[in-house]
């Protein structure tokens, strides 16, 4: 029995969902303990006596090793999308291709990107593409799990991160919402990238 694809509104509900309940993510957590351990020293009574650092070795190389791109200078994935053509193909169409369930949400988000940037962009929510083959940034996250880049689990995650980067923004809607009035798929590509940078500090 094949399983049909949910659409961009179902995603956009889902990250709405999750960023109501989700517990903090693991480099949340790691950063919050950080700053309650600095809290809970005791402060040498004298200021002379103050130590000039404040956190043990391990602590130091492991903040600093954390700040490093896991991928390094390199993209997490060669983005290699079919031509144009296949922009205005239903998504069913394209799931003979090689799934690839590993990808973690930040490549989701690194191909949705380019997703964005080749086949195009459109404003209006909520609708996998339109005549040309554009779509919106949830589309264009729903394509990714069609194209056989990792799952429609990580697909939510991913969609969360972009949440995540509007809610920072001060955006209270939904990612549909800011979709229709961004203005601009650079805008859209620019937030889908900070997504994935998020998801990528995120450990995911």
């Amino acid at each position: 029995m094949t399983t049909a694809m949910p659409d961009a509104a179902s995603l956009d509900q889902a990250a709405a969902r999750m960023y109501k309940t989700r517990p903090l993510t693991p480099a949340d957590r790691r950063a919050f303990d950080a700053i309650a351990a600095d809290y809970q020293r005791t402060a040498p009574a004298a200021p002379a006596s103050r130590k000039l650092l404040t956190k043990t070795v391990d602590e130091l190389v492991e903040e600093a090793l954390g700040g490093i791109n896991p991928h390094g200078t390199r993209p997490p994935i060669d983005v290699r999308l079919p031509g144009r053509l296949a922009a205005v193909l239903p998504d069913w169409a394209h799931r003979g291709r090689r799934r690839d369930c590993t990808h973690p949400p930040s490549t989701q988000l690194y191909v949705a990107a380019a997703i964005l940037r080749e086949w195009g962009w459109q404003a209006k929510p909520h609708k996998l593409r339109n005549k040309r083959g554009q779509r919106c940034i949830c589309g264009a996250l729903v394509t990714t799990v069609a194209l056989g880049v990792g799952t429609m689990s990580g697909a939510e995650t991913a969609a969360w991160h972009v949440l995540g980067v509007l809610r920072d923004q001060g955006w209270t809607r939904l990612i549909g919402d800011w979709n229709r009035q961004c203005g601009s798929p650079e805008k859209a590509i620019d937030v889908t990238l900070t997504a994935y940078h998020r998801a990528v500090s995120a450990g995911q």
